[in-house]
Formats: structure tokens, C-alpha cells, sequence
């Protein structure tokens, strides 16, 4: 087994001494996609198109039940639909713009952590 070590740790040592930096291109293309993200997010968000709203589950009745199930499947429906989304492109956008956020974070601090050539 130390020799699986060893040579995994003078392997990762070489890696690292022949990494190529990257183009600028590269550095930025992440700068785009979290733009990108940020944009149709926000989009989204703040169009709130129809075709991603979702109806009350609450159509289906509210009225006297039958039975003791049916009013344990009220109960649940209500308990479960505080946490359905109103507008799922809604939902859509703003983890859209999370995720671009996060991306355009991480980015940048890899810019700012990394060593200077």
C-alpha cells in the first residue's frame, strides 16, 4: 500500500507543477453563464408568466366530509400546500438567480485566491 501513496502524492506534485493556466476566455466564460442565469432569472421573476402558475389546491372543496379520511386528506393537502409554489417559473427564476449568484461568487473568489503569475 505505500506505494500507491507515494506515487498518487509525487503524481498530484507533478499535476500541479504542469497545470496551464487559463485563457481569459476561459477565466470569463463563467462570468457569462452567471450572467446569464441572473438575466432569465430575473426575468422570470419578474414576468411571472402564466403558463407556470398553478392552480389552489383548495378547488378541489373545502365542504363537510364524508368521512374521517377525507378530512385527513383535507388536512394534509393544506399542511403540504404552504410549501407548493404559487408560479412555478417563479420558483424557477429565483433559483435561477441563486445559482448565478453563487457561480459569479465562486468565480470571483477564485480570482482573488488565486496566485498571482
Amino acid at each position: 500500500m505505500p506505494f500507491f501513496k507515494s506515487r498518487s502524492r509525487e503524481l498530484a506534485e507533478s499535476i500541479d507543477a504542469d497545470v496551464i493556466p487559463a485563457s481569459p476566455a476561459d477565466r470569463l466564460a463563467p462570468v457569462g453563464y452567471a450572467g446569464g442565469m441572473l438575466a432569465i432569472g430575473a426575468l422570470l421573476v419578474a414576468t411571472k408568466p402564466r403558463i407556470g402558475h398553478v392552480p389552489d389546491p383548495r378547488q378541489a372543496g373545502t365542504g363537510p366530509g364524508a368521512g374521517v379520511i377525507r378530512k385527513a386528506a383535507r388536512a394534509g393537502r393544506d399542511g403540504v400546500s404552504v410549501f407548493a409554489p404559487g408560479n412555478v417559473t417563479d420558483s424557477i427564476g429565483r433559483s435561477l438567480m441563486l445559482g448565478g449568484a453563487a457561480l459569479l461568487a465562486a468565480r470571483i473568489l477564485d480570482e482573488i485566491s488565486a496566485p498571482r503569475r
